[in-house]
């Protein structure tokens, strides 16, 4: 896989997010995928999932502002940064949130194609 496939895979799972389509993203995440939000909040893929089912968790818009590809063998480090307007659910309530955010995004290279491994972002000021 090159940089332009990566950058495809993120678009479609960017995608997949703010559509809902969960059906897609378990397909792209990787079993063992680890999801950590802004908030210091941890979620796995079957939790990751949930919250969306559920409707904890609702992506309404994700922009792309940069994002930078790093192939190392088989793992893809996309490092990013991006807005993203989301409605979550604290204590009960449901909260719209809007996130300037640095990330960092690896996939890894499976037996049935690249996978979604892992997140982890912070809050910045643009």
């Amino acid at each position: 896989m090159d940089k332009e496939g990566i950058l495809a895979l993120e678009t479609r799972r960017y995608a997949a997010m703010t559509s809902n389509d969960l059906e897609a993203l378990a397909a792209l995440f990787h079993d063992d995928m680890i999801y950590t939000h802004s908030s210091g909040l941890v979620d796995d893929k079957a939790s990751y999932l949930e919250a969306l089912r559920s409707g904890r968790t609702r992506y309404l818009e994700v922009e792309q502002i940069k994002q930078e590809v790093r192939l190392i063998g088989d793992v893809a480090l996309v490092i990013g940064a991006s807005h993203i307007e989301v409605d979550v659910t604290v204590n009960g309530e449901k909260v719209r949130k809007s996130l300037d955010l640095r990330s960092l995004a690896a996939w890894t290279a499976t037996p049935q194609g690249w996978r979604f491994l892992a997140w982890q972002s912070c809050g910045v000021k643009f």
